[in-house]
Parts: C-alpha cells; sequence; structure tokens
C-alpha cells in the first residue's frame, strides 16, 4: 500500500515504557456516581453496556483546553470479557498531555479492584521503516474482568502545543469504540446514560452541528464569565459494526463544535507555512537544470519529469519528531537530505513546477483511513498532503502525489474520488471533492487464447491489462512480496480448477515503470488428455475470482446497516479458441447475459472462421443500499455465481485433415503423384462429392496399375456414384492385387 503522510498519527508500536498508576486519590473530581451504584442500573444487554459516558471540556481564553471522560462498562458475557481485556486511549504527545486519573474493577462478588501500578503503560507508536511519531497511546488492563464485571476509568487530558490557537473543533458522541479481541472489528455497545458538557468564555462564538437523533440543543448555565453547555441522552442503542458500512456521523449519534465555519482560514493558516518555501531557489533551479528538458519541452513532459525527479531522488519518510507534523521543510532541505514527507515532497513539486511555468499549488486532502468529513464546520480533517495543477494549456486538472512507492503517474490513488481536499492558494482557498474525471477507470482485461501445441496438448497464452485500482493494487502487492515468483504463479493459478495438471510460468511486468501499467501474463501448458477432442472454457467465476471479493459478502440475514461500495469497477474476459490444422473450434454450451440495478454481465460468442470467441463484461455500479435492497443484491450475485460456463471444443475436423493430408502429400510426393490423387479422392468423398470423386481415384490407377489402394478408393467411389458394375469390377482388382482396407 502506498504510504501516506499522516498529520496527527501513525500507526504500530516504536517504543514502550511503563508509567505509574494513577493513585486512587485523584485531583481530578469523579463525573459519574459510586460505582457500586450504577450496578441498580437495569440490564439491557446480554454482551456489554456502557453504564455511564461522560465527558467535560474547558476552552481557555489562550486557546489551550482541558477534557475529562470516565465511562463505565458492565461486561455481560465470556467474549465481551475478552474485547474489554485491554483498553487503548490515543493521543499525540506533542500537543497534549494525557494522564488517567483512576481505573478500576467490580467483581460480580461486588469486591473492588483498582489498577495495579505495574499495568499501564504509556507508548509511543510509528509505522513501519523511516516513520517517526508524535503518536502516543495509554494502555492497561484490569484485573477480574470476567462475566458479570463492571469496568470504569477516567482520564484527562490538556493541551501542550496549540497548531491553530484560532480554532478548536471537538465531536462527542456516547460510544466508547473498543476493538474486538481479534483485532479485526470494533464494537460499540449499548451506553445507558450519556452527557457531554463544554465550558468557554460566553463572549466566544461556538458553531454546533448534531448528527443522526443527538440533541443539538443545550441546557446552558453560566458562572461568571464562563458558559456551559451540556447535552444528555439515555438508551442509546448499540452500532453493529459492519463492512462496507456507512461512515462516522452517518450512522451514530454525534455533535460537532467548532470555533470556525470558514473554511479560508485554514488556507490562510496553511499557506502562511508553505508560502516562503514556493520561490524557486538555487538548489530548486539545479533540480529543474538536472530534469534535462528541451526548451521546447511540452507541459505533460514537465510534469512527468518533476514526477520522476522526486520519485528518483526523493525518498519518502515522516522525519518531523517535535515539529507537530503541520511545518513542511524548506526545498533545499528536502534536496540536501534526498528525503521528505508528504508536505516536503508536495513544496519541493510545486517549487520546480513553478519553476517550469506550470500554476500548481499545494492541497490539503481526507485520505479514505481518516474518513469523508461533513465539511459544514471547520476542523483539522486532512491527513496529507498533494500537488493540484489546475486546467491550463489544453489540459484538465490533475493531482499529483509524489510519495508513493514507485505508483504509476500521477501516483493518486483511486481510492480518493470524492474525498474532500482545500487547495491553499492563500487567496481564501478552494473546497472541494476529487473528481472521477481526474482518474483512469478501476478496470481488469483478462486476455486469454487456447491452442494445441503439435502433440495435442492444451496450451493457454494469459495476458492482464489492468487499470485504477486494480492496477494500483497488484503494483504494490507485487513489489512488496518477500517471495515475487512464488506470489505471481500462485495468483495465475487462481484461473483454473486444483483437478487439472499443468506447467506455469507467469511474470509480472512493468512494476517499477513509473509511466507504463502494470502487466501481467502467463503461460499454461496442460498434460495431454486421452480426449482428441479437447474441451475448453470460459467462465465469468475466472474474472471474479481474480479481481472480486463476493465469497466474503455479508450474510444478507445478519445485515444491519446501509451497505456502501463507492467504486464502480468493469471486468472483461475476451478468450479465443484456435482451431489450428486439423481442427475447428465449435461451441458446445453458452452462457446468458444479467441485467439488473447492481451490475450487469454481457456475454456472447462468435465463430471466426475456424476460432472462436467469448467476450464476457462485468460492470460493477456504485453502491449504496438499504438492508432490503443488498438482499435482493446477494440474491442476485448468488444467481450469477451459477451461470453456465462456456465451452468450446476443439474438434477434429475431416476436411481439414484432408486437406493438411493433400498439403504433406503435394510436398512430399508432388501434385501428380499417386499418394496426392489417393488424398484427393478421399476429401472428395467425405464432402460428399462422389462422382467428383471418380476423377482423381481413376489418375491414381492410371499411375500406378498395381496399387490396389488406388483400385480400393475407385471402388469405393464408383459405388457411391451408383456405377455399380465397375464399383464391383474395381473392387475384384483390389482384392486380388491382395489390398486390405
Amino acid at each position: 500500500m502506498k504510504k501516506i503522510c499522516y498529520l496527527y498519527f501513525v500507526f504500530a508500536v516504536f517504543s514502550s515504557f511503563l508509567v505509574k498508576a494513577a493513585e486512587p486519590a485523584q485531583t481530578t473530581p469523579r463525573l459519574a456516581p459510586d460505582l457500586l451504584e450504577q450496578t441498580s442500573l437495569e440490564k439491557r444487554s446480554t454482551t456489554a453496556e456502557v453504564l455511564y459516558s461522560i465527558s467535560q471540556t474547558k476552552l481557555l481564553a489562550d486557546g489551550h483546553w482541558q477534557r475529562t471522560s470516565y465511562y463505565s462498562i458492565r461486561i455481560n458475557d465470556l467474549a465481551s470479557a475478552r474485547d474489554y481485556g485491554r483498553i487503548v486511549i490515543p493521543y499525540n504527545h506533542y500537543y497534549s498531555d494525557m494522564e488517567l486519573d483512576f481505573a478500576n474493577s467490580l467483581s460480580p462478588e461486588g469486591k473492588l479492584n483498582a489498577l495495579a501500578k505495574d499495568a499501564l503503560q504509556r507508548r509511543v507508536t510509528g509505522g513501519g521503516q523511516d516513520f517517526y511519531s508524535d503518536s502516543s497511546e495509554l494502555v492497561f488492563s484490569l484485573p477480574e474482568v470476567h462475566a458479570g464485571s463492571v469496568i470504569e476509568f477516567q482520564y484527562t487530558q490538556k493541551s501542550r502545543n496549540l497548531a491553530f490557537p484560532e480554532l478548536y473543533n471537538e465531536r462527542s458522541t456516547p460510544f466508547w469504540f473498543q476493538e474486538k479481541v481479534a483485532k479485526d472489528s470494533w464494537r460499540a455497545d449499548f451506553v445507558h446514560h450519556y452527557q457531554f458538557s463544554f465550558t468557554t468564555l460566553a463572549d466566544n462564538t461556538i458553531y454546533t452541528k448534531a448528527y443522526l437523533n443527538h440533541p443539538l440543543q443545550s441546557t446552558d448555565s453560566q458562572d461568571g464569565p464562563w458558559l456551559t453547555r451540556s447535552w444528555k441522552m439515555n438508551h442509546v442503542a448499540e452500532i453493529v459494526v459492519e463492512r462496507r458500512m456507512p461512515r462516522g456521523h452517518k450512522i451514530r449519534p454525534e455533535l460537532m463544535l467548532s470555533t470556525q465555519k470558514d473554511w479560508s482560514v485554514v488556507d490562510q493558516w496553511t499557506w502562511n507555512k508553505v508560502a516562503d518555501k514556493l520561490p524557486a531557489t538555487l538548489k530548486v533551479k539545479g533540480a529543474v537544470a538536472q530534469l534535462g528538458l528541451s526548451p521546447h519541452a511540452s507541459y505533460q513532459q514537465k510534469v512527468e519529469a518533476v514526477y520522476q525527479h522526486l520519485q528518483d531522488k526523493v525518498r519518502y519518510v515522516f522525519a518531523h519528531l517535535g515539529r507537530g507534523g503541520y511545518d513542511p521543510h524548506f526545498p533545499d532541505d528536502v534536496i540536501q537530505a534526498g528525503y521528505g514527507d508528504c508536505k516536503d515532497q508536495t513544496v519541493l513539486a510545486v517549487a520546480m513546477l513553478r519553476e517550469l511555468g506550470i500554476d500548481s499549488y499545494p492541497a490539503l486532502v481526507e485520505t479514505p483511513r481518516n474518513g469523508n468529513s461533513d465539511t459544514e464546520l471547520v476542523r483539522l480533517i486532512f491527513d496529507h498532503m498533494i500537488v493540484y495543477i489546475p486546467p491550463q494549456n489544453g489540459q484538465q486538472e490533475l493531482w499529483l502525489d509524489t510519495t508513493g512507492d514507485r505508483g504509476l503517474f500521477p501516483g493518486m490513488s483511486n481510492f480518493m474520488v470524492g474525498q474532500n481536499a482545500l487547495i491553499v492558494n492563500g487567496r481564501g482557498g478552494r473546497l472541494l471533492d476529487i473528481a472521477q474525471t481526474s482518474f483512469n477507470d478501476n478496470s481488469a482485461v483478462l486476455n486469454i487464447v487456447y491452442q494445441l501445441d503439435e502433440s495435442g496438448a492444451s496450451q493457454a497464452q494469459v495476458d492482464i491489462e489492468l487499470s485504477g485500482m486494480f492496477e494500483q493494487h497488484i503494483r504494490s502487492w507485487y513489489k512488496h512480496s518477500s517471495e515475487q515468483s512464488a506470489a505471481t504463479q500462485q495468483f495465475f493459478k487462481g484461473l483454473y480448477s486444483q483437478g487439472l495438471e499443468y506447467q506455469l510460468v507467469g511474470e509480472v511486468l512493468n512494476s517499477e515503470a513509473l509511466f507504463t501499467p502494470v502487466r501481467l501474463s502467463a503461460k499454461f501448458n496442460f498434460d495431454k488428455q486421452d480426449e482428441s477432442n479437447p474441451i475448453h472454457g470460459a467462465n465469468l467465476n475466472q474474472l471474479l475470482g481474480m479481481f472480486a471479493d463476493f465469497n466474503n459478502l455479508p450474510i444478507p440475514e445478519e445485515r444491519v446497516n446501509r451497505y456502501i461500495d463507492k467504486y464502480p469497477y468493469t471486468l472483461k474476459l475476451n478468450a479465443k479458441f484456435i482451431g489450428g490444422a486439423d481442427k475447428v473450434a465449435s461451441l458446445v454450451q453458452s452462457s446468458p447475459s444479467m441485467d439488473n440495478d447492481f451490475f450487469t454481465v454481457a456475454q456472447q460468442g462468435k465463430q471466426q472462421q475456424d476460432d472462436f470467441v467469448v467476450s464476457i463484461e462485468f460492470a460493477h455500479h456504485k453502491l449504496d443500499l438499504t438492508v432490503p435492497a443488498y438482499q435482493d443484491y446477494y440474491a442476485k450475485v448468488q444467481q450469477m455465481s451459477r451461470l453456465d460456463a462456456w465451452l468450446v471444443s476443439l474438434r477434429t475436423d475431416p476436411n481439414k485433415v484432408q486437406t493438411l493430408a493433400k498439403q504433406q502429400a503435394s510436398a512430399q510426393f508432388g501434385n501428380h503423384s499417386v499418394e496426392f490423387y489417393l488424398v484427393e479422392a478421399r476429401q472428395l468423398l467425405q464432402q460428399g462429392k462422389f462422382s467428383d470423386a471418380i476423377v482423381p481415384a481413376k489418375k491414381a490407377v492410371e499411375l500406378d496399375n498395381k496399387n490396389g489402394e488406388a483400385w480400393y478408393v475407385l471402388a469405393t467411389a464408383q459405388g457411391f456414384a451408383t456405377q455399380i458394375e465397375a464399383s464391383k469390377r474395381s473392387f475384384a482388382k483390389a482384392a486380388e492385387l491382395g489390398y486390405q482396407p
């Protein structure tokens, strides 16, 4: 997968060290009732349930803030006990401090257990080679977490450094999101009581927006200059977390608040960080000179040259430890170091492009990993920076991402379609969704040619053309595979059933090429079959098995949320069955097309002289389905999986056999030989041209009157031509010469 520059955090453990657990006598007041008192709440879930979810935030006049959060959770079964066996609270240690106020568990027998001093870790997290991070997490495990236990924890987070003092934003939801022990999903359990309070100076302007059934109207109270707004909810249903469900605020009650509604403040804030780094320095001009471009170079040549330069000369690495992740280095420093993160690469690319006369700008983007946020209120949603090149010189707009590991130009992932972007220009910026028109279509084309070798064994030449997300996936998969050859062979084996015996040679081409899509190619040599007329097939499931994922669709009876698939794609299979010298490709079985609201399957086959060609095209639409619609979709997929395969027989054609024999006889014996005339006569007999067959048969007899086979062929032709007496005499002559057919 492409490395992404995350402005807030990156993942995977980098280092860890023990910290002292908080003493029970904490300085921060307890937000919730006594834990034993909470146990009287009526049981509302058979798995787990949040008894109290309380958060209090105070925004100070200078932009600094403090937030305290409390959660208590009743564990009702063994699976929940496993999931809640470890609690993780992430935060950014450059921008804030985090302290655990307290954490306790209450056993089913009523025993209160405080967190052990050695059961709490503060871990610095990072992600992969050459990553440095300002992200941390508090991790702890409570004792006696069993079915029937209740756990509670409270933590306080305080700001240290302010990235953007003029902007404060926060989101609040009733749920505590707990990663499941298998690390393949999350849980958001039923909530009995939820309260969120936000305190700020009364004359501060605060904008709010509520999602789903979260209340928008607050209950307010004032204490001197401080105004506290509070929101409450009771009995909030759990969220069932599923694959391909709607994101974030579309599925959960949530309140968003912000001190800003105008995105121009983010544009100006970012512009102030990049503007002084965009004018070309001597080093930038030197880098442009290294491109070796002609004075008459085209727009395309210039953009491609800059892309290649950054791929070749600047390695991607997140290197902003202690800087907060928002400030890019100067291009001179990036050129000198030979590495840089997304912001570093962006400002260098923009500086080079502008030196070449190409109008371009930095762009902040929100990657799918970070979500697809509502932008009515301002918050720092962006976790990546790339280059935006507006339409010019007759070219359409272009998004350029140089941070990938030798990705296909222009480096943009197709999963960025529809994501939020802010083009930074210092003039208010431009907030937009990244358009589909900026990307290649998502498609895979599977071309297969079947034929027989000289021994009669089957061969298949397979070539795969890729575009969009399929090209990006295969490129990344192959480059990062530790056993590329074995992985490639295994990939191609998915085309055929395990019962077939064959030898396979496969390869992946252009995996490092910046301007040529990845292509795959393979040659299958199947073991020879006893069947003289082998049958080959072409099946839609060959396509789906290699490039789709219908085997892992969620069970429709269990579906709770809408089903989302944002990315349309097209798969094609072109299969050609070559008849060859003595064979004709003949259709044995065909397969129908399908058309519905979710996808289309177009299938057709046609004879091309002695060959047969099958074309299958599967087009999957963008989906946003209700639960009943998903059930219909699932049923249509199952129906599609039962479609027949196309079957084509490479059958022996007697006429082609005789024509081949005639050509061989002519080459070996000449056109006026007994052998040539006998082959010609037999071919005419097979075609039912009995009278015509007498002519070459007589010529064979005339050339060799002692040839019993010639007399026999003549007799056969005469007999079918109803020259009965002549046929009898010719058969007698063949027998006299000792010929046995």
